[in-house]
């Protein structure tokens, strides 16, 4: 899609640019939230460009009004310089870096900052060449003391071996600050275009509408390909006949056993049961006219949403669903079913989507399906703390924790507890939320360090760490800062 590529093409350019001009201190990356995470990546890949010398590191502490987010970024600095002394230690034991000690304590949080980059600088070594820092925010609160932030880092003399990129989703925060720069400054726009969008989805559907159902690959989804479909092979599987089931997810059969596979991939409750299966892939997996028209009617679903059409895409994602249960397909079934009530939730109708989600969690347990178990409980955490029901939401999002663990999910496990923890705080539960946030804490100690890194717990530390201060325990609270790392 043009819609997307070429944002994205605009962002591989600035940054060829950003890396071989160095007279550049500051490249400023306006993004839709939809395209953060790819801009990041494409941030992040210019690392290994041959004529860059400077590791990249990449900030996203948010920014409020409570919390300017330095001391967050502060650790993630810390945190980034321990990983590259570690990559260098195995790839290249010829570059020995020091740690940085201690962190300081008692000063501003933006000083503090500042002289933990300088740490980092002063202990680099050749063939290694300054920082990039990339600030990449998840929002920004407080616009003006944001751009304020930016523009006396880049005024401190000791950070001059500094180069900045940041990353802004939700509005171009900085942008009278880049223009104030002159030439040691640039920026790019990496928004998605609406009006661009929805003219590519539209001729992408009905691309997939008109292709062979034999299409494969790319062709399948609307890209370019023959129209003609190729001759039948002698060994072609003949297409299922199967009526259309539709209504709701019919009520559970006993309950199926965990991590078996035939069970889980059995009929929902609903038609016969009976469809072989072809070295344990249900039948409809391999009939292309189903694959085709189930395809049809997610993208569909999600296209309408897209355009405001809440409506047609409940109705759209409904029909998929219903093709699933027909089909004897409980996971894709759940699955769909916690989609739906998101976009039931768009449409307004908060009360209605908390049923499809209990009812997409109660299925997926029954059938031994974890993993969509506790997304199906954390989107009703959500739900019913948008209905202001704090309260059950932190019964919910507890619950999540639990079965996250129980489905070896331990990221959503920690977002669980550390939500829980969260909300018991906000209504004054101390107890209730210290424990919460230990359980969060105690599940990142089991992850793996790539779970860990992907996972809330150093989010969940610092809450626990405040509460600790704001007690008198300073020690404790220390000890809680020293594991967000």
């Amino acid at each position: 899609m043009d819609s997307i590529t070429q944002p994205l093409s605009r962002l591989v350019e600035a940054m060829q640019w950003f890396t071989v001009a160095r007279e550049l201190r500051l490249l400023h990356v306006t993004t839709s939230p939809s395209l953060r995470l790819a801009a990041l990546e494409h941030i992040a890949a210019a690392e290994h460009h041959g004529d860059n010398h400077a590791p990249f590191f990449v900030l996203e502490t948010p920014q409020t009004e409570d919390d300017d987010g330095w001391t967050g970024r502060s650790e993630e600095v810390r945190a980034d310089w321990e990983e590259l002394r570690t990559l260098l230690a195995m790839d290249n034991p010829g570059i020995v870096l020091s740690g940085m000690g201690a962190a300081l304590r008692g000063q501003v949080a933006l000083a503090r900052f500042g002289v933990d980059v300088s740490e980092a600088l002063r202990r680099l070594k050749q063939p290694l060449e300054g920082l990039v820092l990339v600030l990449a925010p998840v929002w920004v609160r407080e616009s003006r003391q944001w751009a304020q932030d930016i523009q006396l880092l880049l005024a401190r003399p000791e950070l001059a071996r500094v180069r900045w990129i940041v990353v802004e989703a939700d509005g171009p925060h900085l942008a009278p600050l880049v223009q104030s720069l002159g030439t040691q400054a640039d920026s790019v726009d990496v928004r998605v275009n609406d009006t661009a969008v929805a003219k590519n989805m539209t001729q992408i559907l009905a691309a997939m509408a008109t292709v062979p159902t034999v299409a494969t690959g790319f062709q399948a989804v609307g890209a370019a390909g023959p129209r003609v479909a190729p001759p039948p092979r002698h060994n072609d599987r003949q297409p299922v006949d199967r009526s259309a089931q539709k209504g709701p997810l019919p009520p559970d059969p006993s309950p199926a056993p965990m991590g078996d596979a035939a069970s889980s991939r059995g009929n929902i409750g609903g038609g016969s049961g009976k469809e072989p299966l072809s070295m344990g892939v249900p039948t409809a997996l391999m009939d292309k006219d189903f694959q085709k028209a189930l395809r049809l009617k997610v993208f569909g679903a999600a296209h309408a949403l897209r355009e405001g059409r809440t409506t047609d895409a409940v109705r759209e994602q409904t029909e998929a669903r219903d093709l699933c249960v027909a089909a004897g397909l409980i996971r894709e079934a759940c699955t769909l079913d916690v989609a739906l009530g998101g976009y039931v939730m768009q449409a307004g109708q908060p009360q209605r989507a908390l049923q499809l989600f209990r009812e997409a969690g109660t299925h997926a347990t029954n059938h031994g399906l974890p993993d969509v178990a506790v997304q199906a409980q954390l989107a009703q955490g959500a739900t019913l703390l948008t209905l202001q029901r704090t309260d059950d939401a932190a019964i919910a999002y507890a619950e999540a924790g639990r079965l996250g663990l129980e489905g070896a999910s331990p990221v959503l496990a920690i977002e669980g507890f550390r939500m829980a923890g969260q909300l018991l705080a906000a209504n004054g539960r101390l107890q209730e939320a210290t424990f919460a946030w230990r359980r969060a804490l105690e599940t990142a100690e089991k992850a793996s360090p790539e779970e860990k890194r992907s996972s809330t717990a150093p989010e969940a530390a610092r809450q626990l760490a405040a509460l600790c201060r704001k007690h008198g325990l300073k020690a404790q609270a220390e000890s809680l800062e020293r594991r967000t790392g």
